[in-house]
């Protein structure tokens, strides 16, 4: 009887901690445009403008810098750049008036792994994150630092090809998972489902669906975002 009733009790406990934790489900769009600036076969300059926006409430939730440069060697690519981020509301019920800054510094390597025609490919980034922590004062001023740990498997599968024998419709899927070296160790989970088409050599267009678990940063709270 014992045995059974610890288990009941930690049963209850896990129950009880399910229900107190908050979810806030959210839908957003995001829009962004890439650029790819190449020097060599081998080194390339990316840049990324993204903006994100809640849908109902319309207001807008973050807008994005990305810039980076890339070194590229068979099937491995390594890359270092600097990404701006403007964080204006976490929730589009509320008016917030202040914009968040956050500077991150970031390092990733890229490893392409073929398997017949599905393009397996890795991802690992290291986030150096510092957070705007004072609304008097700049980040440069005053910040609070976390690294962030990313790794991001990806499938790309090629749908389609034009009369050179080039690809010009993809489809990738991808997971995406983030961990954060103080506080809440996980940070979120990303899940992608895009398709890309080739419209012309030197552009492309992109469509796709990503859902989000994220937590709070150092809260017992959780966005669920589509």
């Amino acid at each position: 009887m014992k045995k059974y009733s610890v288990i009941a009790i930690l049963f209850l406990g896990l129950s009880a901690r399910a229900q107190e934790r908050v979810v806030h489900h959210q839908t957003l769009y995001w829009i962004y445009y890439q650029n790819q600036l190449n020097f060599s076969p081998k080194l390339y300059w990316q840049n990324i403008f993204d903006n994100r926006r809640f849908i109902n409430p319309d207001a807008e939730n973050q807008f994005i810098i990305h810039s980076h440069l890339h070194y590229k060697t068979g099937k491995w690519d390594f890359g270092g750049g600097l990404t701006v981020s403007s964080i204006y509301n976490q929730f589009p019920e509320k008016k917030s008036t202040h914009v968040a800054t956050e500077l991150r510094p970031t390092v990733e390597v890229n490893y392409d792994q073929p398997v017949r025609k599905i393009s397996i490919q890795n991802r690992l980034r290291l986030d150096n994150r510092f957070l705007e922590t004072n609304t008097q004062q700049s980040v440069l001023d005053s910040a609070f630092y976390l690294l962030r740990i990313r790794y991001r498997l990806q499938a790309k599968i090629p749908l389609l090809k034009n009369k050179d024998d080039k690809t010009i419709l993809n489809l990738r899927v991808s997971d995406e998972i983030m961990l954060n070296s103080k506080e809440n160790i996980f940070d979120q989970n990303r899940i992608y489902v895009t398709v890309d088409y080739m419209l012309s050599k030197n552009f492309f267009i992109e469509a796709g669906y990503i859902y989000i678990y994220q937590q709070r940063f150092a809260r017992d709270e959780f966005f669920s975002r589509n």
